[in-house]
């Protein structure tokens, strides 16, 4: 089966000889074993499945197959997927590694955000295209880089989503939210509340407590009991992988939960948050991407069906993003005609593709001089029930449950245990990266 994203892939069919064949190869950096593995695993069939359209390059109708992929083209894709081990060294040694393949016309990936930051300052050194569309951390475009593309959106668009959900509530008669950051003491962390600061003092909504924590401890009862004796109405926090149940565990141990909490990072992290007794419709999520949006969209709905029909399990955000990301490699191939870095690289500068040739629910693709995607956006899908919905932008809500708002949110008996951890990621399967 063949989709309306290969268009976005292809040159219309003409009689001229293309400049490309054989084996192009465009390489996937995921963590395929530590942490986020199951991300990696998903990156790594998204990155496949676009690879099999690409290839199949059949006609149909709005669509006609380039000289370059597909049957009546002389190249075929191929996907080299190197394990980042969700380590910053490692993955930049990866990066040079597939830097090292001349067959290897760019990079995709690489997840997580410290090591998106180094593989692609190693990619830069060694003149590599790099496109991402995982890492939302604003300095990965601040860094003036001439080889590294982010097709997602960015921590800015994140805080302008949070900051219109607020406005929209205000709107509605509620005062302005009260916000508590909890952030992660990383790069993403300290992305995050700079950010919200940033944008609460815009909109209004006050900071009343800024507590960090470190990703790698086991103690955040500090950082607990500054957010309780601030009581706001909202908790921002930063997640990576495995701090969505030690958070939801932390809050319960000190006592109290909030009325509501917003998290930045992992979709997955998100859904283990709602696992701890308590947190039920309490949690939302900043994504780039959401399966039930998606299925409006003819090609994604296409995409997703067909990513079912060959993995057995429904599409996720990080499939989806490897999926678009390959194929604007490609679609830049196409247009350089050529696997020339250097020629890539002036196509991706130079791309402008309309919403309706990706997956995303996105305007579309075009990058400006930092090489960020302006027309990427941003999508807060809020707990309800066992699913994740879609609250924002306000046009394709499915639904809204606030809680209650309280000053103080909610006294627990500490006592009270937690799912464990294997128990709690069972629960969250199936909708922990949709």
């Amino acid at each position: 089966m063949c989709i309306a994203t290969l268009a976005a892939c292809s040159d219309a069919d003409d009689s001229r000889q293309s400049n490309v064949s054989g084996i192009v190869k465009i390489g996937l950096l995921a963590p395929l074993t530590g942490g986020d593995s199951d991300g990696g695993r998903d990156a790594q069939r998204g990155a496949e499945l676009a690879s099999r359209f690409i290839n199949a390059g059949k006609k149909w109708p709005g669509y006609q197959p380039g000289q370059i992929w597909g049957p009546s083209g002389q190249a075929r894709l191929s996907i080299v997927t190197l394990d980042t081990k969700n380590d910053r060294q490692h993955a930049a040694d990866e990066a040079a590694r597939m830097a090292a393949d001349r067959d290897v016309a760019g990079i995709v990936g690489a997840l997580d955000a410290d090591a998106t930051l180094d593989a692609s300052q190693r990619a830069e050194r060694l003149r590599m295209p790099f496109v991402s569309g995982d890492a939302p951390l604003t300095a990965l475009t601040e860094r003036g880089l001439d080889w590294f593309f982010r097709a997602g959106p960015d921590a800015t668009d994140y805080g302008g989503s949070v900051l219109s959900r607020f406005r929209n509530i205000q709107q509605q008669g509620q005062g302005a939210r009260r916000v508590a950051v909890l952030y992660s003491n990383d790069a993403a962390g300290d992305d995050l509340r700079s950010t919200v600061s940033e944008f609460s003092e815009e909109a209004g909504n006050p900071i009343v407590a800024s507590a960090p924590y470190e990703p790698a401890g086991t103690d955040l009862s500090t950082a607990v009991a500054a957010i309780r004796t601030a009581a706001p109405d909202v908790v921002l926090t930063t997640a990576s992988s495995g701090t969505g149940q030690k958070v939801g565990e932390a809050f319960r141990a000190g006592g109290y939960l909030p009325p509501e909490v917003v998290v930045y990072g992992a979709p997955v992290e998100a859904a283990r948050l709602t696992s701890i007794p308590g947190f039920e419709d309490r949690v939302s999520r900043l994504v780039p991407w959401s399966l039930a949006i998606a299925r409006a969209n003819p090609l994604a709905a296409a995409t997703i069906e067909r990513y079912q029909q060959d993995f057995g399990t429904p599409m996720t955000t990080d499939a989806a993003m490897a999926f678009t990301t390959v194929t604007i490699l490609a679609r830049a191939i196409t247009d350089a005609d050529s696997t020339d870095r250097e020629h890539v690289r002036s196509a991706l500068v130079a791309l402008d593709l309309p919403g309706n040739a990706t997956i995303m629910p996105w305007n579309g693709v075009r990058f400006d001089g930092t090489h960020q995607n302006v027309l990427a956006a941003t999508l807060i899908e809020q707990n309800v029930g066992r699913t994740f919905t879609t609250i924002y932008p306000r046009d394709l809500a499915a639904a809204e449950r606030w809680p209650a708002p309280g000053p103080s949110g909610t006294t627990v008996d500490p006592a009270s245990q937690s799912p464990p951890l294997a128990a709690a990621t069972a629960m969250a399967s199936g909708t922990a990266r949709g």
